[in-house]
């Protein structure tokens, strides 16, 4: 099954009518979507016919302990193998961390999948997993332990 940009648009009209979104030419312009409490960005990465989705973790209040945290979530990132492999980070302009997922397009389309389900059921309810388990870390750091505590998998 080949997979285009047409693929995701139309991925993209199908999620906005599960969720009862009336503007899909809004969320393919500017890919930003606030569902519930959870901020998500969505994009094409055509090059690797994937779809990024973006969430913000909020802010860590880890200004002094800048540096665990990003040791933290370059830890998250090494020994994390869930599904959909997330890849954590700071967003550049407000500095808080985020969690990215890449869904091959192909699947989304192929095995009708559904950016509605996905993100449902199984990534905005990790959203507080991965804020408590950060959390929980800079705590362990800030206690005075040079460690971080087991980290445990999430999707």
């Amino acid at each position: 099954m080949r997979v285009s940009r047409e693929d995701y648009v139309e991925l993209v009209q199908d999620f906005c009518k599960d969720i009862d979104f009336e503007e899909a030419g809004e969320l393919l312009h500017q890919g930003v979507l606030q569902l519930d409490d959870a901020l998500i960005g969505i994009e094409y990465l055509e090059e690797r016919n994937e779809v990024r989705l973006l969430m913000d973790l909020g802010d860590m209040e880890a200004e002094e302990d800048r540096a665990a945290l990003f040791s933290l979530l370059l830890e998250f990132n090494s020994s994390n193998n869930g599904l959909y492999l997330p890849i954590f980070s700071i967003h550049p302009e407000t500095g808080h961390a985020i969690v990215a997922y890449h869904l091959p397009l192909k699947i989304l389309r192929g095995q009708n999948i559904g950016l509605a389900f996905v993100l449902d059921e199984q990534l905005i309810p990790l959203l507080d997993d991965w804020k408590s388990a950060i959390r929980q870390a800079l705590s362990h750091v800030r206690s005075g332990s040079q460690a971080f505590p087991p980290l445990g998998t999430f999707a």
